[in-house]
């Protein structure tokens, strides 16, 4: 029996049979990719417009706890505004918690505002304002009873309920902060869900489209990536040119505005004005940088906020000691930063809880201002991206400027006090009592006011110097003139005539007023003894000579002199008293 043949292997189609049928099959095959790429389009944006709504309430949810972060921030900023003044009396101080009160309030009722959508958030928001309300209200009554009786403000402060209402308003804020997290909790697990769905379908549509895709256009794809390689080229090549053309642009402004910042320097008239314009130039230059101009105080014991710019992201002290700044310790600048293991200042607010784990991008530098090996003061800045070489080197060379314009400015104002005090008893001279006494009246009797001029004279000045010596003259001069800045108005002008007589210029006080500041000195220095050389003298005693401008035909000269007879007047009738030149003379009485 003849074996069976094997079957007949199928014979291959000839290349234009197999092209006309691979050819039919492109149109399909680009409608099914086109109707693919058109189904994930169509997700996408349904996705996109999904996870921007998502985006708004994320936002939302992060404006609310910023909002109670900066409302918790702002009455702490009240409270510590307040508190300074109460320990100071600093007008500073306390113009900046009158101005810190509506900021407080402004954040809580924005706060109030943002939880509009959501009843229970909404409900603490009410009372977390009506909790600062409540602080702020407390605060006010503590700082009007100091400016009544600060012992009496003192002792309430210690009995008041500030502690419990500040860690109330805390725990509402914290309920309301949790809540909002918690929110923020589900609406990420929800965008998380929604993105792996996505997800899938986008990539399992692109892989099958770009499958079909890549049969339809693989002679296209080498020619394509070619001309993509040289776009990219281009671009790249075109943005680097950009970027040098944009940078030595920003160098040649910055060099000009330098240039213009160190010619205005020279004209500046007060440290405040120079301190000003320097944190408004900075703020100008780099403003993605915050930081403070700190002034060393002459006793070099403190230094103090001059200006601010810019928003700080590492908050700064108000009042710091050289100690607890590292540049000012060691003369030059310092830098840190949490990843390179940088140490910050202790002046410098510390780090957030797992921030100093190499997670917190926030650095900060300290560049002290020096000139002559001498400290005048400090830059404090902090960012939160590193700086750049460019950036370091001009304020490196803006705070060289300063330190010059400031030791300038100090130098000049030494030189100006000097020609305007006594250096003894620290009074005005007589030369800025004759420059000024004629003002004032001219003033006075512009709006119709008084103005009265005290003549004092240490009784038996001459003998006392005499027996005890000059030194111990010059002691009793000084603590005279020491009383006599205690006991004046902040507007009265207190001088030292000559020898051991002294003027006081006081500005709208009538007689009666300027009798009774007369004699407030008159006993007070009646009542004071001195200390020189371990030997107690005293007390002394002062004669004094009033005289008061009601009419505007008065001159300077007439009422120094009307004063300087009552001056005299009152020595002949017998010392340690005021007499008034209005007054008749015992004899005419």
């Amino acid at each position: 029996m003849a074996q069976p043949s094997p079957p007949a292997s199928p014979t291959p189609p000839p290349p234009s049979r197999l092209a006309s049928r691979y050819r039919a099959y492109r149109l399909p095959a680009f409608v099914l990719a086109a109707a693919l790429l058109a189904a994930v389009g169509v997700a996408t944006v349904a996705g996109l417009r999904s996870f921007a709504n998502s985006a708004e309430w994320v936002e939302h949810s992060y404006q609310v706890i910023a909002e109670i972060e900066s409302t918790l921030a702002a009455t702490r900023t009240v409270e510590s505004s307040a508190r300074g003044y109460r320990l100071t009396d600093r007008p500073a101080l306390h113009a900046e918690y009158l101005a810190s009160i509506p900021a407080a309030l402004n954040h809580s009722s924005e706060l109030i505002a943002l939880t509009r959508d959501n009843p229970r958030q909404h409900r603490l928001a009410r009372d977390v304002e009506r909790r600062v309300r409540m602080r702020l209200a407390e605060i006010d009554r503590l700082l009007e009873m100091h400016m009544r009786d600060p012992q009496q403000a003192r002792l309430s402060s210690q009995t008041s309920h500030g502690a419990e209402q500040m860690r109330a308003l805390t725990a509402v804020a914290d309920a309301m902060r949790e809540y909002e997290r918690a929110l923020l909790s589900a609406r990420d697990a929800r965008t998380e869900r929604n993105a792996t769905l996505l997800t899938a379908l986008v990539i399992g549509g692109l892989l099958l489209a770009l499958g079909l895709l890549a049969l339809l256009m693989l002679n296209l794809w080498q020619e394509n990536k070619r001309s993509r390689a040289l776009e990219r080229e281009s671009r790249q090549a075109l943005a680097e040119l950009e970027a040098s053309a944009a940078e030595r642009q920003r160098l040649t402004e910055r060099h000009r505005s330098l240039s213009h910042y160190a010619g205005l320097l020279q004209s500046c008239q007060t440290l405040q004005e120079a301190m000003d314009m320097t944190a408004h130039v900075i703020a100008d230059l780099i403003p993605e940088f915050g930081g403070r101009c700190y002034i060393l105080r002459a006793s070099q014991n403190l230094a103090e906020t001059a200006a601010r710019f810019g928003r700080e992201a590492i908050a700064s002290a108000d009042l710091l000691h050289p100690d607890d700044c590292w540049a000012l310790r060691r003369g030059r600048t310092h830098r840190s930063q949490a990843h390179d293991g940088g140490v910050r200042c202790a002046h410098l607010a510390r780090a957030e809880a797992g921030a100093d784990s190499g997670g917190d991008p926030r650095w900060s530098l300290c560049v002290p201002l020096m000139a002559q090996n001498t400290s005048l003061g400090l830059l404090c800045l902090s960012g939160e991206r590193p700086p750049r070489e460019a950036d370091l080197a001009l304020i490196q060379s803006i705070a060289e400027q300063l330190s010059l314009a400031v030791v300038n400015l100090q130098l000049r104002e030494t030189l100006r006090v000097q020609s305007l005090r006594d250096p003894l008893t620290g009074l005005f001279n007589r030369r800025y009592l004759e420059e000024n006494l004629q003002r004032e009246l001219l003033r006075c009797q512009r709006r119709k006011l008084p103005l009265s001029v005290l003549m004092l004279d240490v009784d038996h000045f001459k003998r006392f110097n005499d027996t005890h010596g000059h030194a111990a003259g010059d002691a009793l001069l000084a603590r005279v003139g020491q009383l006599m800045q205690e006991l004046v108005r902040n507007e009265d002008i207190a001088c030292r005539y000559g020898g051991e007589e002294f003027t006081i210029v006081l500005p709208e006080a009538d007689a009666a007023a300027a009798m009774q500041r007369a004699e407030q000195i008159r006993a007070a220095i009646a009542a004071t003894t001195i200390v020189h050389l371990r030997q107690t003298f005293g007390p002394a005693t002062c004669s004094i000579g009033l005289a008061t401008s009601v009419g505007d035909r008065d001159t300077p000269q007439q009422l120094l002199q009307a004063a300087d007879a009552a001056l005299y007047r009152a020595k002949a009738e017998g010392r340690d008293r005021v007499v008034d030149a209005n007054t008749p003379a015992a004899a005419d009485a």
